[in-house]
């Protein structure tokens, strides 16, 4: 009898160590898969926002037709980025507002011009707020006058 209580407490020792490895593997298996997803959002959120930060635009000039149906937008990139634009006007006087398709935005190589034209009911004279709208939550405005 004595010969046997000498094994017992080496084969608990080694199931309580086989289990003890299976749980702390398990664990750092699940640290290691989390933490990949996490580093790999971090730098994939860090590359947008350094787009964001070097996306570069202006209005140029913004003109119209002699009928006041046509207002003729210029955009000017001159970021280090292509950048994809929606337009919009706004005619103060009647507060409507008017914008270029928004299923085909302005797309702007960069260092690139690009002019866009908007379909508009305004009259000789009135203020038209022009503002230009990045698809990575940047604006330009202008302000012109028929």
């Amino acid at each position: 009898m004595e010969s046997r209580r000498g094994i017992s407490p080496v084969i608990a020792t080694i199931i309580l160590s086989a289990v003890v490895l299976t749980i702390g593997s398990a664990v750092w298996s699940y640290a290691q898969g989390a933490s990949t997803v996490i580093a790999t959002g971090y730098v994939n959120d860090t590359l947008t926002l350094m787009r964001e930060v070097t996306e570069r635009f202006t209005v140029e000039h913004v003109s119209n037709n002699t009928a006041c149906t046509e207002l003729y937008v210029w955009v000017y990139n001159y970021g280090d980025v292509d950048i994809t634009v929606d337009i919009y006007a706004n005619v103060t006087s009647s507060g409507i507002r008017y914008s270029t398709d928004l299923n085909n935005p302005l797309e702007i190589a960069a260092g690139g011009f690009s002019k866009a034209t908007i379909t508009i009911i305004a009259e000789s004279g009135d203020e038209i707020a022009v503002k230009v709208h990045s698809r990575r939550q940047n604006n330009a405005y202008y302000t012109y006058y028929m």
